[in-house]
């Protein structure tokens, strides 16, 4: 059905990014509260000792926990793309700016596709492939991972509704 569409350009996926930048920056703060609280909560407990760091931050800050962390984050970033992406094809800056995700045969990614291209898109600079390749429609994370982003009308916007598609 949606296969035919026209592929999503520059402007479009950009307007997209900045909607999602702002509900992602939640996410992760969410994401850091949670860390923050547990090592609090270990601290309070007896199984973490933090005198050695001046607070909790600097905790964070050194050593093997500060990649384990810096980690952690990223999986949320990925899988606030993956959850979207795999529910319903659509981010919430997605469904404002009717764009859709889906394979290049017209099917919804798979599990694998979705976390792939969401590492293969931080930052959102695999975007800038449209423009070495003119005239395609697909960004870096598309082509390696054989995937599109379409422009959809208001009518199959409708159609879609996240609320009845999402499983």
């Amino acid at each position: 059905m949606f296969e035919q569409a026209p592929r999503a350009g520059f402007a479009r996926r950009l307007a997209a990014i900045i909607y999602d930048v702002l509900v992602l920056c939640a996410v992760i703060m969410a994401a850091a509260g949670m860390a923050f609280a547990l090592v609090i909560g270990l601290e309070h407990t007896g199984l973490l000792d933090l005198s050695a760091y001046e607070d909790t931050a600097a905790f964070f800050g050194q050593g093997l926990q500060r990649w384990l962390y810096l980690l952690y984050l990223l999986s949320a970033g990925v899988g606030f793309y993956a959850y979207f992406w795999l529910r319903a094809g659509q981010t919430l800056g997605m469904k404002a700016w009717r764009l859709l995700l889906l394979q290049q045969n017209g099917q919804q990614l798979t599990p694998a596709q979705a976390i792939l291209r969401a590492l293969l898109a931080v930052g959102g600079l695999g975007n800038f492939w449209l423009f070495l390749r003119w005239g395609k429609g697909l960004a870096l994370q598309d082509q390696l991972t054989n995937t599109q982003m379409v422009l959809i009308s208001k009518e199959q916007s409708k159609q879609l509704n996240l609320y009845k598609t999402a499983r």
